[in-house]
């Protein structure tokens, strides 16, 4: 699909690519990332420790996979930040299952990192997902894209 759009200078033209950029960061990528986050906290948290006995799992119901909790925003112009912001009174749980440091009772994976995010990072800068989501994106969005 092409929409045509005409524009009577550079300044409208750049507005309107950088507007399409924005979105595609948002959306497309962001949904790419929050995705792979999710795979990457079920094969580093969940799949290493799959029983816990001292405490019940949320996982998608307000746990660590539950999309609420995997916050995206646009940082600038450019720039889209993808982050678990799993909270639990007041506690970062993010912080204290990435680090293994600051659970409340003692447990067999306490002091234990389970860095979930540097694994999405590194999945993410191998397998190419993030251009081709914005890739699609912006395709999505009327532009006529070339890789």
């Amino acid at each position: 699909m092409v929409i045509k759009v005409d524009f009577t200078n550079l300044t409208d033209l750049m507005n309107h690519l950088n507007e399409q950029v924005v979105e595609s960061l948002e959306a497309d990528v962001g949904k790419t990332v929050r995705e792979t986050m999710k795979e990457k906290i079920k094969e580093e948290v969940y799949a290493v420790y799959p029983h816990p006995s001292v405490y019940q799992r949320q996982k998608e119901h307000g746990g660590l996979i539950d999309d609420e909790n995997i916050e995206v925003k646009m940082i600038g112009k450019d720039t889209v930040s993808i982050e678990s912001v799993r909270m639990d009174d007041g506690r970062n749980v993010s912080e204290i299952v990435e680090a293994g440091e600051g659970y409340q009772y003692s447990f067999p994976y306490a002091g234990v990192a389970r860095p979930f995010t540097e694994a999405t990072r590194e999945e993410l800068e191998n397998n190419g997902a993030v251009e081709a989501a914005l890739y699609k994106g912006l395709r999505k969005r009327g532009l006529d894209i070339q890789k």
